[in-house]
């Protein structure tokens, strides 16, 4: 991955000298030249094949796009400890596709402005930045996909997620429950049983399937039906009883309550108060998760062993995000450009663990990115979007499987501001 990491990033200040060549001949002089490569957006490396770039890029994406999902829900369940070529030989070709495809839509299928590639090209070099020091795949592989994105009707991308997402996620379901992956289909954790569905751990099944309920409410939109909502909650009774997966259970009831109130409110924009109010849940939730753990006083050995009891009660239900936050507060310091974390304390609040793993730089950034999107869907009278958001947003609190594309592909949201493009274009870009 530092390969390709490093090689992304070369390819990009390659893109931006023959952008720049080529414009300054065919403007005649350099200020003439930043001003069209500054408004004017266009391929890179010149503008031949336009069409069939443009048309292959979005294919490329969304091969790279299935690719990560069959990785991810096949390739990372239990099939993986029952039969181990899959990570040591079929993983890494997999992966070495998916990556190809994403940089050849990056470099050659789509439309950059100077303005676009600037502002995504240094959020991209710090990535890269802290990728170096934190090395966590997860990240920079979702930083690869959000630039990738650009271009692509978030319809198309939401049909091939769903298209390799849902009969995988059946195939492993099937495995399971034949016996063929998991002969024990329980696991015990302080004397209660929940269900693993072919996974190592409950929370990544319903994260999984946290996942594709966005990327179906994403697809459908303004579309869905009532009873497509009471789908989405009878989803969430199900993750809440059968893994016990309580953060993805939590997140989709309230996601189907928005969704229900974005239906009733239709395509009304919001005043600028309101988005405003809309984006600050972001500050809002990241402050709470944040202060929280400062009030943490130990009464006994155990990491949950806290009070005030009030404080114990909430930290029980959020199954120990808070006590093992206090716990990191005085296991690390904050580095600027992140570090590698212990196996313990597990920092599943999203906050906290850009914080340590990735640094302030980076949590400010990515905070500052879904204020924007937030804004700019809630103004739009976008609320299928906002309401996708949100409860990401919370679902960031309890599992750091936000950083997923598989558990989170609202993410993709997140391109307009990522590329400076304006707000009202953004819905254009989605549905074109």
């Amino acid at each position: 991955m530092f390969g390709f990491a490093n090689a992304l990033l070369l390819a990009l200040f390659a893109a931006a000298a023959v952008d720049l060549i080529a414009s300054w001949h065919r403007c005649g002089g350099p200020a003439a030249a930043l001003r069209c490569l500054w408004k004017q957006e266009h391929l890179l490396f010149g503008p031949w094949g336009e069409a069939a770039r443009l048309r292959l890029g979005q294919y490329a994406f969304c091969l790279g796009l299935a690719l990560y999902e069959f990785t991810v829900v096949f390739c990372n369940s239990t099939a993986r400890e029952h039969w181990p070529w899959l990570q040591a030989r079929v993983s890494p070709v997999l992966d070495t596709v998916m990556y190809l495809a994403f940089f050849a839509k990056i470099l050659l299928g789509t439309r950059y402005n100077w303005r676009n590639l600037g502002l995504a090209g240094a959020l991209y070099f710090i990535a890269r930045w802290v990728y170096f020091n934190g090395q966590n795949i997860w990240f920079l592989g979702l930083a690869v996909v959000l630039l990738a994105a650009k271009d692509v009707p978030l319809r198309r991308a939401m049909k091939a997620f769903l298209g390799c997402g849902v009969p995988t996620l059946a195939l492993v379901e099937i495995l399971h429950f034949a016996g063929i992956l998991a002969p024990g289909a329980t696991s015990e954790r302080d004397g209660s049983y929940r269900l693993l569905f072919g996974y190592g751990h409950p929370n990544t099944f319903g994260g999984i399937v946290f996942g594709l309920v966005l990327a179906w409410v994403l697809l459908r939109r303004a579309k869905l039906r009532w009873v497509e909502l009471a789908g989405v909650a009878a989803v969430a009774v199900f993750l809440l009883v059968g893994p016990a997966s309580r953060s993805a259970a939590l997140c989709m009831l309230l996601l189907a309550l928005l969704l229900a109130a974005a239906k009733l409110v239709g395509h009304r924009p919001a005043p600028k108060p309101l988005a405003a109010l809309c984006a600050a849940l972001v500050a809002l939730v990241g402050a709470v998760s944040m202060i929280l753990p400062l009030f943490v006083i130990k009464i006994g050995p155990w990491a949950n062993a806290i009070g005030p009891a009030w404080l114990r009660r909430l930290d029980e239900l959020l199954t120990c995000r808070i006590s093992l936050s206090w716990a990191a507060y005085r296991m690390y310091d904050v580095k600027i450009a992140g570090q590698m974390l212990m196996e313990w304390p597990i920092l599943d609040n999203i906050f906290v663990y850009l914080l340590y793993q990735f640094g302030p730089v980076l949590l400010l950034i990515a905070a500052v990115l879904m204020m924007v999107a937030l804004y700019g869907y809630a103004r739009r009278g976008s609320w299928q979007e906002v309401t996708c958001l949100v409860a990401v947003l919370l679902y960031g609190y309890m599992e750091t499987q936000v950083l997923h594309i598989t558990s989170d592909p609202a993410a993709l949201l997140l391109c307009g501001a990522i590329f400076a493009v304006p707000i009202s274009r953004w819905n254009n870009e989605s549905e074109s």
